[in-house]
């Protein structure tokens, strides 16, 4: 992948062994959440676990509950405080708020959710005042629970200090951006719309690659050099959307089933250690041709046309993580596969893993130029029933939408 802060990612570099490798920054995996006397004891420090949420979801049914297990969601940021507790344990899942019958000092509340994009609701010093005072409310010392928010994707811009992004990232342990490339129009209002930092060792969001996948990979590896400013190694989660907010209309676009899935491969790549699922369209009868209070429902209960393929493909990528968490959840490998790629190495047991995609939107044939530490024959391509021969160290594959991905397996 490309470069991280703290971390050396130079093409060819030599190195005998992958252990002799820079690391990407770390939080500790799994370990992370041992920290939080009941994220610990609910299990989240297992390395298969890995935290798989909705924003504001509908746990206020077991059908409905099963359902969204069956899509490979374990955790409910939000949701009807009317939902029953009990149902919610009996099914195995977790929160980040506690519903009204819930017993004291509950077991599935994991976490605490402070609020939502503060830093475009407030004035800074308000804003952030109304942060550290949830966080001290809310103190995971005081309750157990890690906390987390979600903030604008302005809190990465030009527009704003560094000072002003980490002050708000001190306030919570768990972080995340909502920026719904492939749905909004924002990408096509031209340079000045696109105020969004430059990734270190990237190139800019710009006009051409703005509605690709690979700019929700650079709003990770924003907030990655957000930590790094702060000093902190601490998650950082994704904020996907299942449907588009606003329709297909007015600049708007409908996400494909390929879409919705591509933004979770390029937040994984970079790093991103949880995913949140932004299920809603909001109701403008006059634009909106999806309208959803919450997609997984309607499309359970409905079974709404507009919204089916893609919540089908919400449950792939969501089982595709759960499948390769035991991976995801070991530390990664700074190394630079080529010109033209956006990667993510890692090893596992006696297998080395490369998650692929193309970076700035790109299509069309990559070469993978292969740490010295890997050596072999072949390469497996992970659940596409296929491999591919490794030649002087090399082996190429084809991207032919900008959306496509691959993970490949090298055995050590």
């Amino acid at each position: 992948m490309p470069s991280q802060p703290g971390t050396v990612n130079t093409p060819g570099q030599a190195a005998s062994t992958l252990s002799e490798l820079p690391r990407i920054p770390w939080d500790g995996g799994p370990a992370y959440w041992n920290q939080f006397a009941k994220a610990a004891a609910a299990g989240w420090d297992d390395p298969s676990f890995f935290p798989i949420a909705v924003w504001y979801g509908s746990p206020g049914s077991d059908a409905q509950l099963k359902y969204d297990k069956s899509l490979g969601i374990n955790t409910y940021v939000q949701g009807n405080p009317d939902a029953s507790s009990a149902e919610i344990a009996a099914n195995g899942m977790f929160t980040l708020f506690a519903p009204d019958d819930a017993p004291a000092d509950w077991d599935r509340q994991v976490g605490t959710v402070l609020d939502d994009e503060v830093d475009g609701r407030y004035h800074p010093v308000p804003g952030l005042a109304r942060m550290r005072q949830l966080a001290s409310q809310h103190d995971p010392a005081k309750t157990g629970r890690f906390t987390y928010a979600n903030w604008t994707a302005g809190i990465i811009t030009y527009d704003v200090s560094m000072q002003y992004s980490t002050d708000y990232y001190n306030t919570v342990n768990v972080n995340s951006v909502d920026q719904y490339f492939y749905a909004v129009p924002q990408c096509d209002w031209g340079e000045g719309a696109l105020r969004w930092r430059t990734p270190i060792g990237q190139n800019p969001i710009n006009p051409s690659n703005c509605r690709t996948a690979s700019s929700y990979g650079k709003i990770m590896s924003l907030q990655q050099e957000v930590n790094a400013a702060r000093s902190v190694s601490a998650p950082l989660w994704a904020l996907p959307t299942v449907i588009s907010t606003g329709g297909s209309k007015g600049g708007y676009r409908q996400l494909s089933p390929e879409q919705v899935q591509a933004q979770v491969w390029a937040s994984i790549i970079h790093e991103a250690r949880g995913i949140v699922w932004f299920s809603q369209s909001p109701d403008q009868q006059n634009v909106n041709d999806c309208i959803s209070g919450d997609a997984f429902q309607d499309a359970r209960i409905h079974s709404a046309d507009c919204l089916k393929e893609q919540v089908a493909a919400v449950g792939a990528v969501n089982n595709a993580i759960r499948s390769y968490a035991p991976i995801l959840n070991t530390q990664s490998y700074a190394w630079d596969f080529g010109a033209g790629t956006d990667t993510m190495l890692k090893v596992k047991d006696a297998d080395a893993y490369i998650f692929a995609m193309t970076d700035d939107g790109g299509v069309g044939t990559r070469v993978f130029t292969l740490p010295a530490g890997l050596s072999g024959t072949t390469v497996e391509v992970v659940h596409e029933n296929r491999s591919i021969p490794i030649q002087d160290g090399q082996f190429t594959d084809a991207f032919p939408n900008e959306y496509s991905h691959h993970v490949y397996r090298i055995a050590l």
